[in-house]
């Protein structure tokens, strides 16, 4: 009993986090897709204007009704044909449903009627409508201008006769309702109301759209998340950095050194920097840094996991292996540094960053790739395993090249950087698979851009009053953020 409302409860608490993380997905996507339901109503409604309203044409309707009677040979004497000669036939009134619209419709009969008004088409439209079981015929013209829908209709009832002699024989007509000139359209321009449902059914789309967007999204949200689905462990987790709008410019680096980042970042760091620390072996020094994809801050990670390493007295080596499209060059203005220690025969220079306290090995060869060799790796990292205390490799993102791959090979642990929500499991799980299969010692992974509020999964960091500006993680590689000295990207 007791295992059965264990689980029971275990269910509900696991339902209760699947609706939240839908309702989260469902606010994340009004916030970015919310644009497309709006243009989509627009759209919609703007169509629908153009129909209704532009596009406006205004019918004429004209009806009459009348009598059908057939001529009744019998009674047709030498003395011609009089009003008795004519009678209501059921048999005939029977046919009239099938026969008098293909009267109508007949090419004679339209060519009879052109002929009469003087133009080369029909300028109306009409139909015939029989009440089944009598001799009763409705005649119904439609058309663009009010007097030639009505003449169009006289024409036709003046010519039927000359059509009709052929087919049923002959017959007369007895009007019942004659045909009046209209004076307004018959249809409506209800414009309104057909733009505002159009519009409506640009919305409905749209929100479709975001319920499809949060149904489907399959990512990385949550610590959980890591340990359930990677089946990895979460070494850390860096919060959102939200900087408050101000009319003044001001510093946006998502760098510790900056005062404006707040002190949920520093705390995260620091638990970062000793939950790494707890990770490594004796003669463990060297760690590769990598992510699946573009812009998910895994230099910001590398950049300020070394300087708050450097804040703890530890001598600290940078090693720029992004070779193509480097994070770090940009975050801390390196074209700006001058390089404080060369050797002769080598490809790479190293330079002291100040500002943070630690040094930057940059690869200067002109054929980077030539350098991109486990072995030559390996002899660099174990070159400067005797300067330094700790080495950290910012490498491309694995699920893009194999550049990390070949330099996880030659290093002594892995940390992946997952930004919450922005690539798919499959994608990072494949990342993953790819460096496990080195044997280098995987540390976890670090989920970084955790957000808060509404929005966010539940379990991240808050540390508020910050009005949403500029998150990290943008722009990778752009040369706006290049030439601002600024890169959220890597």
């Amino acid at each position: 009993m007791s295992n059965k409302k264990i689980t029971s409860e275990t269910n509900d608490a696991a339902s209760s986090v699947e609706i939240k993380v839908l309702l989260s997905d469902l606010w994340r996507g009004i916030i970015k897709f919310g644009w497309v339901a709006l243009v989509l109503a627009v759209l919609f409604s703007g169509v629908e204007f153009y129909r209704t309203y532009i596009r406006f044409v205004p019918e004429y309707t004209v009806s009459a009704t009348f009598t059908v009677q057939t001529e009744n040979k019998s009674l047709t004497g030498t003395g011609g044909v009089s009003a008795y000669s004519f009678y209501y036939n059921r048999d005939t009134a029977d046919q009239l449903a099938t026969v008098f619209p293909y009267i109508v419709g007949n090419s004679v009969l339209k060519m009879k009627v052109c002929d009469d008004l003087g133009v080369n088409t029909m300028p109306a439209s009409v139909t015939a409508q029989c009440v089944t079981g009598t001799n009763m015929v409705t005649l119904t013209a439609r058309g663009g201008d009010p007097a030639l829908t009505y003449n169009t209709l006289l024409s036709v009832i003046d010519n039927y006769s000359s059509v009709a002699d052929y087919i049923i024989g002959r017959t007369k007509l007895l009007m019942i309702s004659e045909p009046v000139l209209p004076q307004t359209p018959s249809n409506k321009m209800a414009w309104q109301s057909s733009v505002l449902t159009a519009a409506v059914i640009g919305l409905l789309v749209g929100i479709a759209w975001i319920m499809i967007y949060a149904i489907i999204r399959k990512t990385i949200r949550t610590k959980e998340d890591i340990r359930n689905i990677l089946n990895q462990h979460c070494i850390g987790i860096l919060p959102q950095v939200i900087f408050k709008k101000y009319r003044r410019k001001i510093n946006t680096d998502i760098i510790l050194t900056n005062p404006l980042i707040g002190s949920g970042f520093l705390e995260s760091l620091r638990l970062l920097r000793t939950a790494v620390q707890n990770s490594l072996g004796k003669n463990e020094k060297a760690l590769v840094i990598t992510s699946t994809a573009p812009n998910e801050g895994k230099s910001i990670v590398t950049t300020n996991l070394a300087a708050i390493f450097a804040k703890s007295e530890k001598k600290v080596l940078v090693i720029d292996c992004d070779l193509r499209n480097s994070g770090i060059a940009s975050i801390i203005n390196a074209d700006d540094l001058k390089p404080v220690a060369t050797e002769d025969g080598t490809e790479y220079s190293v330079c002291a960053v100040e500002t943070l306290g630690f040094d930057l090995l940059r690869i200067n060869s002109s054929a980077p790739q030539k350098f991109l060799r486990t072995a030559e790796i390996r002899d660099m990292i174990n070159h400067f395993k005797q300067r330094y205390d700790l080495i950290l490799i910012d490498t491309p993102p694995c699920g893009i090249i194999s550049d990390a791959a070949i330099i996880a090979g030659a290093a002594d642990g892995i940390l992946y950087v997952i930004r919450e929500d922005a690539v798919m499991q499959n994608a990072i799980r494949s990342g993953i698979n790819t460096l496990l299969e080195t044997d280098t010692k995987f540390l976890g992974c670090i989920l970084n851009g955790a957000a808060s509020g509404i929005g966010s999964y539940g379990g991240h960091y808050n540390y508020g009053g910050y009005y949403r500006y500029r998150r990290y993680g943008y722009d990778y590689g752009s040369k706006k953020g290049r030439r601002k000295g600024k890169h959220y990207g890597s």
